[in-house]
């Protein structure tokens, strides 16, 4: 069960052999992100009919763990859970009605956890290190990205994976998808090049190693965390 308040026990137990090791949650409500909605699920599956397929190209292999930031129905989570398995997944979302619908929809896939909170405090909150942590479509809705992406780094194990997934930036009523403009205001789209540089000054030690169109409107852009600098 997701509890529908902002707290959880200290720690929360997951398959496996694996733990998240969770600090106590503060009781106060999160926010959603002021430019971000979770879209229809209807049109949201039929944009994305081939998750695994796209979680794999965006460099997702077995044994991975995992962390989804703005994990919405699981539709990426529960897929990342069944390339990984037996490693951890661990989604994370503010919208109670809609992650539990992912609860829902993971009853059988017991290497998936998933928790109702803002992806803002989860830095505070997580202490675990991950293989391989993931945005779609919502850092554009980052009230201060670069400081976010500070704060991923002390999440990612040495040598692992940040992968953003973002809307192509050109206008919104180029983007049709069954018939009606979909995905965030033009203004608020990110190029990878922006993208790029907002990773650069958060922190030198994450490195874009792939970059990739993901047909209709998507590109996705795979940074690796360097051990050490070198001078």
């Amino acid at each position: 069960m997701i509890s529908t308040e902002q707290r959880c026990p200290l720690p929360i137990s997951a398959p496996e052999n694996d733990q998240i090791r969770i600090t106590q949650m503060s009781r106060q409500q999160g926010r959603c992100l002021p430019a971000t909605s979770m879209p229809d699920r209807e049109w949201w599956v039929k944009l994305w009919s081939q998750p695994e397929e796209t979680l794999k190209i965006m460099g997702l292999q077995a044994g991975m763990s995992v962390l989804d930031l703005g994990c919405g129905y699981g539709h990426f989570t529960i897929p990342a859970a069944r390339i990984v398995k037996p490693a951890l997944v661990v989604g994370v979302d503010i919208d109670f009605p809609i992650l539990a619908q992912a609860q829902q929809a993971a009853k059988e896939v017991p290497n998936c956890l998933l928790l109702n909170q803002d992806i803002l405090t989860i830095p505070q909150i997580i202490t675990n290190q991950f293989d391989y942590i993931t945005i779609h479509s919502t850092f554009h809705g980052l009230p201060n990205p670069v400081e976010f992406v500070r704060q991923i780094v002390s999440l990612l194990k040495p040598e692992g994976y940040f992968s953003v997934v973002n809307w192509q930036p050109i206008p919104r009523e180029q983007t049709i998808w069954l018939d009606k403009p979909r995905g965030p205001k033009t203004e608020l789209r990110i190029s990878p090049q922006k993208l790029l540089s907002i990773v650069k000054a958060a922190t030198q030690r994450l490195v874009a190693v792939q970059q990739v169109d993901l047909p209709p409107y998507h590109y996705g852009i795979i940074f690796k965390l360097l051990c050490c600098l070198k001078y």
